[in-house]
């Protein structure tokens, strides 16, 4: 992924968010996070435990674009017919995704199979999944076992995900958080 930029649905950008490392992990894989405005807005809470009980966290996105770790494109004229078309059959955040990375050439990652399997009938390139993202991290930060472990713990309790057992790093993930 070194030197690339990544356009990111909403489900992919709150699962990296929800490890605390979204700076670092771009830094390590030298890679610019992009995300389109209507993804954007689909962002919304972590879940984090505060005295006991769950409480809904908002993410600030605009943190990490201060920081240049994530940028906001918008639609161009161009891609608001692809956007519409899409947006029939996938969510609004996927719809503009989609369009605009194929548009631009860019590479995506979302989890969502829906999404997914648009892609792959568009032609597209295969998109990245968080996993995939947060396994390459894992690869090539200075972490130890516990500290991926504690990573993946945050995604699945802050974000409430988990992989399909299709997903090419369903073994990873499952080794580290001890799901089978």
């Amino acid at each position: 992924m070194a030197g690339e930029s990544v356009l990111l649905d909403a489900c992919v950008a709150i699962n990296l968010v929800a490890t605390e490392d979204l700076v670092a992990i771009g830094r390590v894989l030298d890679t610019t996070f992009l995300m389109v405005d209507q993804a954007a807005v689909e962002i919304g809470y972590l879940r984090d435990e505060v005295g006991g009980s769950i409480v809904q966290t908002p993410i600030d996105l605009e943190q990490y674009s201060r920081s240049d770790t994530l940028q906001f494109l918008s639609l161009a004229e161009g891609e608001l017919l692809q956007y519409v078309e899409l947006a029939a059959v996938v969510d609004d955040g996927e719809a503009a995704t989609i369009a605009i990375a194929r548009s631009r050439g860019l590479r995506m990652a979302t989890d969502d199979r829906k999404a997914r399997r648009v892609c792959a009938d568009l032609g597209m390139a295969e998109p990245r999944r968080s996993l995939g993202i947060l396994h390459a991290y894992a690869d090539a930060a200075p972490l130890n076992d516990q500290g991926i472990r504690e990573r993946l713990i945050r995604v699945r309790t802050r974000a409430s995900f988990r992989p399909g057992q299709s997903d090419p790093d369903y073994k990873w993930w499952s080794l580290y958080v001890g799901e089978d």
